[in-house]
């Protein structure tokens, strides 16, 4: 039998890192939120900005992960965050009002952002251009399996132990955290090279190599006008899933009138068909090129953010909620996939790191605007409007971006 390259066991324990940060540290919220606000008796702005608390938190961090990986290495950076972001768990369960929860909810954004960006840097060294949006989609994975697992448990929890519930979830997700951080301790290596080995080479170079890969693999990250493109494309994301994965249990609650256990259900359901979405648009970009598959994604997520608000039927928002899960982890897996096509490979993590601060910031101010538009519309609505339009744009701008890069293409070849 061939022997398992060692890359395909760095991908589980990246698949681990990106379960624990965004898995845990981020999409779980969007689950103990609707019982935390009862529990903390918060209205919806503070509930906004305690979802925007997480996000500042992470866009500091993700703006610096780049250098700390260059001062201290991958690993060290992931490690130091994971118990970070188990900390501010345990601050958040413990917390007796809105501002001990926001520092919390602060601290497991700043080590989500120190988890998340240095593990999809590790990933570009052990896998090849040839199939890295596969295996930045594979590591996405993580970010569904969290949210199918909160979206099970904490239901669960609430209905056993009463209104304190979601305080329990904290407290089980920072010990699964920590598991995970003692797991990468002994395991998880920042490249192949410090085994002497090299990157996996499986799969087939993309049949739109128009597209231009490793056309510029450059040094100065802030002078590319592609990553900034790349950022602003990004930004748009950012702004529109935050409807979905943070407020949806509560929309389904609230707006809907589902009880709690089917609203999590429904959670759980998005995840579950999200588990499988990196992987898919992922390994699509490797063949038929990058900004391509993003138009297709983000016009499919724009029509069905459309359709959700509009829609009262709650097997037509199942069915919504399927077909949105499918696509939902393609957006970040194939941007970084596409940093990774353009940037030297010293200075990927600074790459991913400065696109995600687009996202991020997108992040940061989405749940303020759709906290301001519930809060004032009575509903849900015109969040879901709104977050439908930002998707919009995005696919926009992958459309301008595809054709500047063939322009460019086409340019080069003529020389």
């Amino acid at each position: 039998m061939k022997k398992i390259h060692r890359g395909w066991f760095i991908l589980i324990l990246i698949t681990c890192c990106v379960l624990a940060s965004l898995g845990f540290g981020r999409f779980s919220f969007g689950a103990i939120l609707p019982f935390m606000k009862n529990g903390l008796h918060l209205n919806y702005q503070e509930t906004g900005y305690l979802a925007s608390s997480i996000f500042l938190g992470y866009l500091f961090a993700v703006f610096v992960a780049g250098y700390f990986v260059i001062r201290f290495k991958e690993k060290r950076v992931i490690i130091s965050s994971l118990i970070l972001i188990s900390i501010g768990m345990v601050l958040t369960a413990m917390a007796p009002n809105f501002y001990i929860a926001y520092l919390g909810c602060l601290m497991i954004g700043l080590g989500t952002g120190g988890v998340y960006v240095p593990s999809l840097g590790i990933l570009s060294q052990w896998f090849s251009n040839k199939s890295k949006g596969m295996a930045m989609g594979i590591a996405m994975a993580g970010s569904g399996i969290g949210m199918v697992f909160s979206g099970l448990t904490i239901p669960m929890l609430i209905d056993q132990t009463g209104i304190n519930g979601w305080r329990i979830g904290w407290y089980l997700l920072a010990l699964l955290v920590i598991i995970i951080a003692i797991i990468n301790v002994f395991f998880l290596i920042n490249r192949p090279k410090d085994l002497n080995l090299k990157p996996i080479e499986k799969g087939k170079e993309s049949l739109l190599i128009k597209e231009q890969r490793n056309a510029s693999l450059d040094t100065n990250v802030y002078r590319n006008k592609t990553i900034w493109f790349l950022g602003f494309i990004y930004f748009t994301w950012g702004v529109s899933y935050l409807v979905f994965s943070t407020f949806l249990v509560d929309y389904l609650i609230v707006d809907r009138g589902f009880k709690n256990k089917l609203a999590g259900t429904f959670f759980a359901v998005a995840g579950i068909t999200s588990i499988i979405s990196g992987f898919i648009w992922g390994s699509l970009s490797d063949r038929i090129g990058r900004m391509f598959t993003l138009i297709v994604v983000f016009f499919i997520q724009s029509f069905l953010l459309l359709s959700i608000s509009f829609s009262g039927n709650s097997i037509l928002i199942f069915l919504i909620i399927v077909i949105y899960g499918v696509t939902l982890w393609a957006v970040p897996s194939i941007i970084n996939a596409s940093v990774s096509d353009y940037i030297h490979p010293k200075y990927i993590t600074v790459g991913m790191g400065f696109v995600t601060v687009f996202f991020s910031t997108g992040q940061l101010v989405s749940p303020v605007i759709t906290g301001f538009l519930i809060e004032y519309s009575n509903s849900y609505f015109t969040a879901f409007l709104f977050s439908s339009a930002s998707a919009l744009f995005g696919g926009l701008g992958c459309v301008k971006l595809l054709l500047n890069n063939r322009k460019n293409a086409e340019f080069n070849h003529s020389d």
